[in-house]
This record gives structure tokens, sequence and C-alpha cells, in this order.
């Protein structure tokens, strides 16, 4: 479907409002929650459940199943994307521009690569540093229009103590739209094997996460306290709970309004904490399951995943109620992903509230619902088995990345670009051209709405560029 049909068709979709309210019931749509990241090094049983956000992967889908469809939009206009410019500014700018009337696009040239610039949870920030090292000041900026608008930056210091380590060190933050940006230095023991850094909480705007960790590879273990901004007070999460029997945490996983956790190890398995109840349970215990990978879907309600077939290839997917123990199966034998080469087909990643991604052996791209076994089919769209694909789902799990990318450009070279609205039932898809004049180093979520593309200048890495685009 063309953009002058797409048009026509989303002035004519203006349900009656119970017919409007039966939908949304439909769709089941997740509560926002914030992704909590973890080291990567000798992540080894996560990371393979996991397998986030990198090739495409399938499973067969039963034709009963299919409820629900994304209409897929290719848009007529191709975005231009724009060139070296050259010498650095002294301060961020920024230009927008609207892309085939559809695709709002803001690209902001940096400061040189060295000044500190970053993003997260929707803004723009930079650590500026001394020579040394040290963190001199620290800024926000929101991308509005065609604006960047500075910020207020606030400052809370804080010093706890874990497994004899005293972490001292201040939280630079500030909140925009009611959530909150955060960042700790967190440096200063790195070289030590410990490090501290924070996580924003979803719908809170006076307290972060502290993830305090120690050591590295196969020795990593981490533990959360919670970080009073006004204040600075520091809260033990899981005292009391029972936590140790899942030691060395290497993740863990919350509840929205941290009541309570999935707890990790590589070592010792999944373990289910109740912190009103005060009590840490391994799931294998509780659901009579060997629990592969666990996560939070809606309503404290948690998916779990098994290992089924023959040769454990493939998943079983299960929902397990807390409150009264009851369990379900969703989906059973998913074909597990293994490579690009071996498998390009099996089951891909969970994200917000209980979804996950697949595409069948025939290239058709679908979303599961690992809640209701429910499955909704991106119509008139198919990836082959050779196409260089990505899926990224944002925070809230109510909109899913894609990217699709030119093997033989410098960087990532991202050829097209697309988000599948899963409230709104659509994907929309956008071609690019001159990706390939600077070298493209990341793709990810900027906020809910906006996905984020950094690139540098190939002569000249100083020549720093973020991409911003709303779709």
């Amino acid at each position: 479907m063309n953009t002058r049909n797409y048009r026509n068709a989303m002035d004519q979709l203006n349900p009656a409002p119970e017919l409007e309210e039966r939908i949304k019931g439909q769709l089941n749509l997740p509560p926002r929650r914030q992704a909590h990241p973890r080291r990567l090094a000798g992540k080894a049983l996560a990371a393979a459940a996991a397998i986030a956000c990198t090739f495409m992967v399938a499973i067969a889908v039963s034709p009963q199943l299919r409820a629900a469809v994304l209409t897929f939009f290719h848009l007529e206009e191709t975005e231009q994307v724009p060139g070296p410019v050259g010498e650095a500014p002294e301060e961020p700018e920024m230009t927008q521009t609207t892309i085939d009337d559809l695709v709002e696009a803001q690209y902001i040239r940096l400061p040189n690569a060295g000044a500190g610039y970053d993003y997260g949870v929707g803004t723009l920030f930079q650590a500026e540093r001394a020579d040394d090292g040290s963190l001199l000041d620290f800024h926000y900026w929101a991308a509005e229009g065609d604006q960047l608008v500075p910020l207020e930056t606030c400052t809370t210091e804080f010093s706890t103590t874990w497994e004899g380590v005293t972490y001292t060190d201040t939280v630079y933050w500030c909140e925009y739209e009611g959530s909150i940006s955060c960042y700790c230095n967190g440096t200063a023991g790195y070289a030590l094997d410990y490090d501290c850094n924070t996580i924003a909480i979803p719908g809170s705007a006076d307290s972060v996460i502290l993830r305090l960790s120690q050591g590295s590879q196969m020795d990593y273990r981490q533990y959360p306290v919670l970080l009073d901004l006004e204040t600075g007070e520091v809260t033990d999460l899981l005292g009391g709970t029972g936590w140790e029997k899942a030691a060395p945490l290497t993740d863990v996983r919350w509840t929205d309004d941290l009541s309570a956790a999935i707890l990790s190890s590589d070592r010792t398995g999944w373990f289910y904490c109740d912190r009103a109840a005060k009590t840490t349970t391994a799931l294998d215990e509780l659901t009579g399951l060997e629990v592969f990978s666990a996560w939070f879907g809606q309503d404290g309600a948690l998916i779990l995943l098994t290992l089924s077939g023959s040769e454990g290839d493939c998943y079983d997917v299960w929902t397990w109620q807390p409150e009264n123990g009851q369990l379900k199966r969703t989906f059973s034998q998913l074909p597990v992903y293994q490579s690009r080469e071996e498998n390009p087909y099996g089951f891909q990643f969970f994200f917000g509230g209980g979804r996950g991604i697949y595409v069948a052996e025939d290239g058709t791209v679908s979303v599961l619902d690992l809640v209701t076994g429910g499955t909704t089919i991106v119509e008139d769209f198919s990836l082959s088995q050779q196409e260089n694909a990505t899926l990224i789902a944002n925070a809230s799990g109510t909109k899913v990345l894609f990217a699709s990318y030119d093997g033989q450009a410098d960087g990532l070279g991202i050829s097209s670009l697309g988000v599948m609205d899963l409230e709104k039932g659509v994907f929309t898809l956008l071609d690019r051209e001159n990706y390939d004049a600077l070298q493209e180093g990341s793709l990810s979520w900027f906020d809910e709405d906006r996905v984020a593309i950094t690139a540098h200048g190939k002569e000249d890495y100083n020549e720093t560029y973020l991409y911003l685009y709303r779709f």
C-alpha cells in the first residue's frame, strides 16, 4: 500500500466509541516498563534466552491463531540522509524535516566526539570532563521541534556499602515529561573491579535504582538499592527476603511497583522474590518446571521459557500467576534461533508486557502475545533468509523498530527503517538513501516514540551526528 492509500485509509479509521473500547480491550496492551540492562560478559544463560535485538527469527503459525493483523505501509518518499557538513559546531545544532508528511526527522550535529555526548530516556546529555577524566559538569537537553531545549540538571550525592566496598558518588538527573533521566559517573572504582550505575523507575520522579556491582566475567555479581533523589537516602531493596539463596545475582527484573522481583544467577538459576511476604523461592520449585528464562508480563504474572524438543532446540512458553500458582502453557515447540547460517527461524525475544517476534519459514513476520497465545501478523510483508535485519521494542512494548542493512556499507548502513505501532495496528517503512556518506554506529530507541541513529564522519571522527525519527 502506498502513501496515498495510507492517508485515505487513516482518514476513515474513526470507529464508534464502543467499538474502539472493544479494540483496546482485545489488544491487551502492556504497562510501561523500563528495560534493565546488565553486563554482557559472562552472562551466557540470559543472553542465550534473550538473543535480543539481533537477526530475524521465526516459527510456523497455526492459521486459527491469526486473529489480528498489522497493516503494512511502504512510504513513497525516500529519506535523503544528510552528508558530512564540515567543522563541528561549538554547541549541538538541530534541524527538522518531515518525510512524506508522515515521518518527522530531527538531525542533530554534535560538537567534538570526545566531548562526552550521549542520550537516554528521551534526552540528549553531555558529561563535561577535565583532561584527567574527572567530571566537571553535566548538561541535559530536550529535542523539541527544530530546537534543543536546555533542561535543569539536578544532583544527588550518596554513599552506601555493599560486600566491603563503599560506593560514594553523585547522580546527575533531570525530570522531563514525567520521566527521570539519570547518570552516575560510576568509573572511580572501575579499575578496582567494582562499579555503580543508575536505572530509572517507570512512573517514579523521586527515586532511582542504584545497581552496585563487583567482579567481571564469571565472578560478576550485582545488588540493587533504592536512592531517594531528594534526600540521598539509600534503602536496601532485598534485605530480609532470603535473596541470598539466589546469590551471586547477575540480573534483577522488577514489577513496576517494585513489590516483586525475578532474581537470576548464572550459577543458581531463576528465583521469585516477594518483597511483601519476605520470601525468595526457586521458580523450578514453585512451578515444577525446569525454567530456562523468566520475565514479568502484565499485572505481575510471570512469563517462563522452558526447553523442549528432542534435542532441546525448541521453547515452550508458560504463564505463572504468583497469587494463586496458576500455570498455563501458551505456546509449545517453538524452534530456537541458532544463527542465520544454521537455523534462521526460531523464537526471538520478549518485550514489554509479554510479546515476542517471529518470522515464519516463508518470511512472514508476526507478533506473539505470550500471555494469551494470540498472534498478530504483518500483512503483505516478508523477510528473506538472507536479509540482514533487526527488531527492537520500545520500553513499554507498544512499538517495535525494524531496520535492514546494506552489508557493503561502512558501519551499519541502514537502508530502511520502520516502526510497527501495535496500538494503531500499523507498520510504516521508510527507505533511505545516502546512508553511507557517514559511518552509522548505533541504532536504538531515543524514547517511547522516537528512534535514534548515531553516525560520525569517515575522514574526521570528530564529526558526530544524532538522527531522531518519529513515525
